[in-house]
């Protein structure tokens, strides 16, 4: 079990970031065995199973930007919300962990006369993602910017690269487009990048995706490319990304 104090935390569900509404965050993985002993062996024989993990997250009432009461209560019906944590802040470089996960709980409690607390117990039965902060980008104007150049690794077949997109905002007119690819090398200069993973155009809103790259790499320097375009006005987006190496799913 890992605790995390909040005070500097960066939480992001979805297209949200509700950094400044958490206190507290535990974060439990378990690995459970079952037991495949067959008649007349000698020895209990075990197989590993699917990990499975849970955050609870404790946070402070608040139904105005960025309506951390509110969302919560809409994500109790929804599927697979995108959760990325990281301690450390939002500075790139910083790990931290990224998985997919449903509301198990979700109490608001509060003694009387006190601030009003939302404490949200997250599941998750997807692989959690061990992650590095691979962008952090206030993005103005047209033009291609680069992500930050990190030392994540190579991939196994058996293993996948995944790209957590939270885009928290968007600005413009509406014609404002973003695209978002991911690439790796084998050197740090990226001199013969190879596209890896391609995210869906970003329109005129804030959105969330989960990409993968299954497969084997041999590559182990990874960034994300961002270009924005936009037939007219200011557009700007705001984007936090966070890549990590899991285990293929089933």
């Amino acid at each position: 079990m890992a605790r995390i104090h909040a005070k500097d935390a960066v939480l992001l569900v979805d297209e949200f970031d509700f950094s400044d509404m958490i206190m507290s965050a535990d974060l439990n993985v378990d690995n459970s065995v079952g037991e495949v002993t067959a008649f007349a062996d000698t020895d209990a024989t075990f197989v590993e199973g699917r990990t499975s993990w849970t955050m609870d997250v404790n946070g402070l009432w608040s139904t105005s930007s960025p309506n951390y009461d509110g969302e919560m209560f809409t994500d109790l019906t929804a599927a697979d919300r995108l959760l990325s944590l990281y301690p450390g802040g939002a500075t790139v470089g910083n790990r931290g962990y990224m998985g997919r996960a449903n509301i198990s709980t979700s109490p608001r409690t509060s003694d009387l006369g006190s601030a009003i607390g939302v404490g949200v117990t997250w599941r998750g039965d997807k692989a959690l993602a061990r992650s590095h902060l691979s962008a952090v980008s206030s993005l103005s104007g047209n033009g291609t910017t680069n992500g930050t150049v990190i030392q994540i690794g190579a991939t196994s077949a058996a293993q996948q690269m995944v790209s957590f997109l939270h885009v928290t905002a968007s600005g413009g007119d509406g014609s404002q487009r973003l695209n978002i690819t991911i690439q790796s090398d084998s050197s740090s200069g990226m001199s013969s990048p190879t596209t890896r993973i391609t995210h869906t155009e970003v329109a005129g809103s804030a959105t969330s995706e989960i990409k993968t790259d299954a497969g084997a790499v041999t590559d182990d320097y990874w960034r994300a490319v961002m270009v924005v375009t936009s037939s007219g006005g200011s557009p700007t987006f705001t984007v936090r990304l966070g890549l990590g190496i899991t285990l293929l799913e089933a």
